[in-house]
């Protein structure tokens, strides 16, 4: 079979095997539990979780009694330490202490082997647990502001720790140490010969890769560039390493902090590429048994950004990123630091806050148990934690109300960081019940406003046990991430499946009308006619100068309450079964829509996706469950039964490849300006009640602001609006029609007949497209003017701007004036300014006219990007960052090239 023929079929056999796999599946499940199997950690669980109490006589017998079952002559003391216990009455004694030590660190895969500790200060606290790196070039660089300024070090260095006899814990060596560095992210090679990590030697440096001899010896820089910043490696089994980066430069939509993704390069550092695409943040990978990859994902497509850092899986290429946990309920605000435990379903990982450091509860979680809410925690540290965590209930995460949920984990009296399961490394398993963890120990305040303190490296257990098992001595620093310093088993080596050579992959749905709960329940079948690809596209500048405030920090402004912005590629078809089977571009960010006849939204993936270049990747449904996915209906789908369907691009845009961004001044304006300003206009009736006029105002123009001010600030539910919009919406996945152009007013009154005006199918699709990728309003985050305001642009522009504002200068108080009256200046009409009416002193309104006309007669010189969607780096900031992007454009593109070359490529070298 060739290629082509292969790819032909590949969704047709990707259908059946799943099909085969959810019965296999099933009779594993079955077979399993008549099976009698020999007691050991990784089986062997006891329910504690609601009963149990910290370092008491019963914690200490229940873990004792566990390991001597469990590891029988390997852990020869049991029966001396539980006859020790029965003399002991004092768990606060220093005889129960040291019974405790002993007893806990004799466990066999804990003293089996050495531990690599990193010693460092905790990170700077500035806005959540992505922002670890403050980068050179990075934002903010006015001093005490954040950002590069912010960046500190008191010193970090590599320890070694050897646990003897009695629960005596040495610092064994130092492997490695810089006076005004810091050391983090290891990884030990699974011979256990090697040494992984991300340093930083000074404040001028950026974080690189290096490795190491486990003796110390032989250091070598992997990576190199400046403005860059490499962390969180991991070595991969066919002999590369993973790691996050910030070579692909962007920033998160709600603030100006750099974001990074996965990258995969050779053993040596050569042919640096990228594989994620994700429009914001991938990081904390690590290696899961079946060798693919669990990280986490800070991505928010049409959501608020606070629940939005869950946990993901992809193979090491790339390929087949999926929804691992979390994502749909408001708390934990993130979920970090993730790792399997081997030999069970189960992971270890930290709930934390959206706007903290990368600590929080540690806990374990079964995924089949749940994707959210408290049914799948097993395990917390401390308990209290449970009482964060948002409930699975629709009516709390469908709801905005529950927005301010994505701290809660701030409020917890500790922290935990870095957990790691303790387990059997040669065979692979054995965990889940003893982990070592770094855990805040002592209030400490420095530099940042965040609470912060001291770390020691603890050994906790599901009985209830928590030991302090090593501190630095260091008054200031602390120890974190404990791994050990020895051999592993290798997981399995996933063969890479990426065609360089192509430019594109495919993207098959089974059955459109598959959905989990009742997503799709009211749609009914035939209804869905396309679907639509947007793509997502990442924030690749900012706006020091300026920005929007609803729910999220624009800088600058984009939307009413929407940090994204989108691109349209094109419309495939559903067949009659709701199949469909369509080409898609090549690692691009894309999400998708439901379409029906008119082209209308019927439901949204309010996430994104990629396929690699020569990928296949398919869906069961659209929202089906993805703990226990239900059976295809069509074992042969007819889309599959012909060639894949290519994308076509949306109205008159000429291709797809030259699809621009949505930009509502340039694809939507045009339809009121020829059918509805004749009316809704100044001075007019209609005016009065909905002015649709194209003058440019402030952040906006004069019709949008109009039609998202009588619209709401944000979502609250599918009842009918001017314009419906889910905006940065709740978490929870909603039910078709619950938002969009069914289920706005503007559609409904011109869609009924409104007067004498009569649209054409294109200029309503126009309109409807717009409601349905959710209201955008600006193309490009480029911004020539201060925060999209030309007055800022004048002479001496802040004072005229207050003059002009008045006491709506001030932040947070002019989005209250538009959600009552609508925009506020005209810069094209300015005299039509609502501003000037609110003015009693004629010489102060004279003065702020002129101003106004100033600001006018600029914009007409100097276009603003809604005037011309396109993205010109003018601004110091914007040129900075496009040259950035470019630089390192360059360099992942001659890495692909070597790739499919078969030659090495080394970047920054």
């Amino acid at each position: 079979m060739d290629m082509n023929s292969y790819r032909k079929w590949l969704p047709a056999i990707c259908v059946v095997l799943l099909g085969l796999a959810f019965g296999i599946a099933k009779q594993s499940r079955e077979t399993k539990a008549s099976e009698s199997t020999r007691v050991d950690a990784s089986q062997t669980r006891v329910d504690t979780s609601q009963t149990r109490g910290v370092n008491t006589i019963e914690s200490l017998r229940d873990a004792i009694v566990f390991l001597k079952d469990t590891f029988g002559t390997q852990y020869p003391s049991g029966t001396d330490y539980l006859k020790r216990l029965e003399s002991i009455s004092d768990a606060t004694s220093e005889s129960y202490d040291q019974l405790q030590r002993e007893a806990l660190l004799s466990h066999p895969h804990i003293k089996g082997h050495d531990w690599l500790i990193e010693v460092r200060d905790q990170y700077w606290g500035n806005h959540g647990p992505i922002n670890t790196m403050f980068q050179n070039g990075d934002i903010h660089r006015a001093a005490g502001s954040g950002g590069i300024q912010s960046w500190h070090s008191l010193g970090g260095r590599l320890d070694v720790i050897s646990i003897e006899d009695s629960g005596v814990v040495t610092r064994k060596q130092v492997l490695a140490e810089e006076p005004d560095g810091i050391f983090r992210d290891a990884d030990v090679s699974f011979d256990g010969q090697k040494i992984l990590f991300s340093m930083r030697r000074n404040k001028a440096d950026d974080y690189h890769l290096y490795e190491v001899d486990v003796d110390g010896r032989n250091l070598k820089q992997l990576t190199f560039g400046s403005m860059i910043s490499d962390v969180d490696p991991i070595y991969l089994p066919d002999g590369k390493i993973l790691f996050s980066s910030t070579r692909d430069p962007k920033y998160c939509q709600c603030n100006r902090h750099i974001s990074l993704n996965l990258f995969t390069m050779e053993s040596d550092g050569a042919n640096i590429v990228q594989v994620s695409k994700n429009d914001l943040a991938d990081f904390h990978a690590s290696l899961r048994p079946d060798g693919t990859v669990l990280y986490s994902r800070w991505e928010y497509v049409d959501r608020q950004f606070g629940p939005s850092l869950g946990l993901w899986t992809s193979n090491p290429d790339g390929t087949r990123h999926q929804l691992f946990m979390g994502n749909n309920a408001w708390s934990p605000g993130a979920m970090l630091d993730a790792r399997t435990i081997p030999g069970t379903d189960s992971v270890v990982c930290v709930y934390g806050a959206t706007h903290d450091l990368p600590w929080g509860a540690m806990a374990v979680v079964d995924r089949s148990k749940g994707m959210d809410g408290l049914e799948p925690i097993i395990e917390m540290w401390p308990e209290s934690g449970r009482k964060l965590v948002t409930p699975s209930d629709d009516a709390i995460n469908r709801s905005m109300k529950f927005r301010g949920s994505i701290d809660n984990f701030k409020k917890l009296p500790t922290r935990y960081e870095d957990p790691y399961p303790v387990h059997d490394l040669e065979a692979g398993t054995g965990g889940g019940q003893f982990f070592l963890v770094s855990k805040r120990v002592g209030k400490r305040e420095n530099r940042s406003s965040k609470m912060n303190g001291k770390m020691a490296i603890m050994l906790a257990d599901i009985f209830g046990n928590e030991i302090v098992v090593y501190e630095t001595g260091d008054e200031v620093l602390g120890a974190y991430g404990a791994v050990p310093l020895a051999a592993r088993k290798r997981a399995p080596a996933i063969p890479d499946a990426v065609d360089y050579t192509m430019d594109h992959g495919f993207l098959y749905v089974n059955d459109v009308y598959i959905g989990d709960r009742d997503e799709m329940t009211n749609v009914s079948r035939g209804s869905i006619k396309y679907l639509r690809i947007i793509e997502a596209p990442p924030r690749q500048t900012y706006d020091e100068r300026g920005y929007w405030n609803t729910d999220a920090q624009q800088v600058g402004a984009m939307n009413w309450n929407l940090t994204n912005n989108k691109r349209i590629l094109g419309d495939v078809p559903v067949e009659e079964d709701g199949s469909a089977y369509f080409e898609l571009p090549a690692d691009t960010f894309v999400q998708i829509h439901a379409l029906d006849e008119n082209k209308q939204m019927i439901q949204a993936m309010r996430s994104a996706t990629i396929v690699r270049p020569g990928e296949t990747q398919g869906c069961i449904g659209c929202h089906e469950n993805r703990v226990s996915t239900p059976m295809p209906n069509n074992a042969l789908p007819m889309a599959m039964r012909r060639p894949t369907s290519r994308l076509e691009p949306w109205l008159d845009t000429p291709s797809v490849e030259e699809a621009k961004p949505f930009n509502y001044l340039t694809d939507v304006q045009p339809v009121f300006d020829r059918h509805c300003v004749a009316c809704h206009d100044y001075d007019q009736e209609a005016g009065k009640e909905l002015n649709l006029c194209g003058d440019l105002s402030y952040p906006f123009n004069v019709s949008y602001t109009e039609l998202m001010s009588k619209s709401g600030q944000r979502y609250e539910g599918s009842e009918e609006k001017m314009v419906n919009f889910v905006g940065d919406g709740p978490p929870g996945v909603l039910p078709a029609y619950a938002w969009g152009s069914h289920r706005s007013k503007l559609v409904r009154v011109l869609k009924e007949g409104h007067y004498d005006v009569k649209l054409s199918d294109k200029e309503m699709q126009r309109i409807t497209s717009w409601i349905d990728i959710n209201a955008v309003y600006y193309g490009r985050y480029e911004s020539y003017y201060p925060g999209r305001s030309p007055l800022l642009a004048l002479e001496d522009g802040a004072r005229k701007r207050e003059l002009v504002y008045g006491k709506y200068t001030k932040r947070g108080s002019l989005l209250p004036y538009l959600l009552e009256n609508g925009h506020l200046v005209n810069f094209t009409r300015p005299e039509k300014s609502p501003a000037l009416a609110l003015m009693e002193d004629d010489q102060h309104r004279a003065l702020a006219l002129s101003y106004l006309k100033d600001a006018g007669a600029l914009l007409k010189k100097r276009p603003r990007e809604d005037q011309s969607n396109e993205g010109i780096a003018e601004s110091e900031m914007d040129l900075h960052n496009s040259e950035r992007l470019k630089t390192t454009q360059r360099e992942n593109a001659k890495a692909v090239k070597a790739l499919i070359k078969n030659k090495k490529y080394y970047q920054f070298k």
